[in-house]
């Protein structure tokens, strides 16, 4: 059931052993900005995060629809598990390679080419390309958001009906493959060690992450939205700044002995 507090069982009596941590980022652990390359890493956070990770014995992981390679220039000198654009791209190990994810395609230039002229064509409007999937962003075009997204279908009803969906994340659409999403990369880290038998904690913000909500939940876990509350949800915080204070608490107990 969804509560305006804190949630007990990630307060002070949380069992670092028997708990998993799924972390998103964009609007989960950091401010949204104008464009993704202009976020702001708050002082601390790197430090929070590592700690985090050690106290849960490596059972922590961010999933986000940012590359790997993007997130790892966000948040350096840490690097965590971690599954990239919605989980295309898996990260196992802290030092591990990265893999790319049965469903994962790399989408054509010629459907990338389609897609930044539709999107261009909406002016402030910004066009993103990461490979597995195509972003526009319309944070500084709010009235593009319905042409926009309508013109975005058509492309995938011409090119790839049934193979691609458009996801609605936070004043942007996604382009990513059908079979691409957090939950079920939520779902690949818990059959490995160190994740394996935890019980599982997922924080995120837009409807990307509802998968990674639902996941959770099948698991008896928890699941922790930011802003609004989404399905599955068990608590909602108000913002990054509110999610960030909850890691900072949670950072501060003492490691199990």
């Amino acid at each position: 059931m969804m509560n305006s507090h804190f949630p007990k069982m990630a307060g002070e009596d949380l069992d670092f052993r028997r708990a998993a941590l799924f972390l998103d980022v964009d609007g989960t652990l950091l401010d949204i900005a104008a464009v993704p390359d202009r976020v702001v890493v708050p002082d601390g956070l790197v430090a929070t995060i590592a700690r985090l990770e050690r106290l849960l014995g490596g059972a922590l992981a961010i999933v986000t629809g940012r590359t790997l390679a993007d997130l790892d220039r966000l948040f350096f000198p840490l690097r965590t598990r971690a599954a990239g654009v919605h989980g295309a791209e898996m990260r196992f190990t802290p030092d591990g390679v990265v893999v790319e994810t049965e469903g994962a395609e790399r989408l054509p230039d010629t459907l990338w080419r389609e897609f930044a002229a539709v999107t261009n064509a909406f002016p402030g409007a910004l066009a993103e390309n990461k490979r597995y999937s195509f972003t526009a962003h319309y944070r500084a075009a709010p009235s593009a958001a319905a042409p926009l997204r309508a013109a975005l279908l058509g492309v995938i009803e011409r090119r790839a009906a049934g193979r691609l969906e458009l996801a609605d994340t936070l004043q942007a659409y996604e382009l990513k493959p059908s079979r691409v999403n957090k939950g079920e990369a939520v779902r690949r880290f818990l059959a490995r060690p160190p994740f394996v038998g935890r019980r599982p904690m997922f924080v995120g913000d837009d409807t990307s992450d509802i998968p990674g909500f639902r996941s959770v939940a099948d698991r008896q876990g928890f699941a922790f939205a930011v802003g609004v509350a989404r399905p599955e949800v068990d608590h909602v915080f108000a913002d990054p700044a509110m999610v960030r204070l909850w890691l900072e608490r949670l950072a501060a107990q003492p490691a199990a002995t």
